[in-house]
């Protein structure tokens, strides 16, 4: 069985590398990016089965722009989306774009994989 392939998309840096070494650690692939646009090019030459962003991204996207591009691509909107951020009212400001779940900073490791796996069952 291949491993389940995620991109972490976050414009902190020792954030994105600690995230990813834990998904790692439990059997994900992981890709990650740090500009919203460099998110979307990874996308276009490779398939993830789930990114989780955060609204904060470094360079000119922000994650709300970002996952305005996403939801108009029909090759990209189906894909689960987990959003990431310190902003307890940004679930109303995003709840039309496609997310399939907040998450508020900080959060527990063991709680975000339990919801990735729910998301991504084997």
């Amino acid at each position: 069985m291949s491993s389940k392939q995620i991109l972490v998309v976050t414009g902190d840096i020792t954030h994105c590398e600690k995230l990813k070494q834990n998904l790692e650690a439990g059997g994900y692939a992981v890709d990650i990016a740090y500009q919203g646009d460099e998110a979307i090019d990874i996308l276009k030459r490779k398939w993830v089965d789930l990114i989780i962003t955060s609204i904060t991204l470094q360079g000119v996207m922000n994650g709300i722009h970002f996952l305005q591009e996403i939801k108009k691509d029909k090759e990209l909107q189906n894909i689960p989306v987990i959003v990431q951020t310190s902003k307890v009212n940004m679930e109303k400001s995003v709840k039309e774009l496609v997310v399939n779940l907040f998450i508020t900073k900080p959060y527990d490791m063991g709680d975000l994989i339990k919801k990735i796996k729910e998301i991504l069952p084997d």
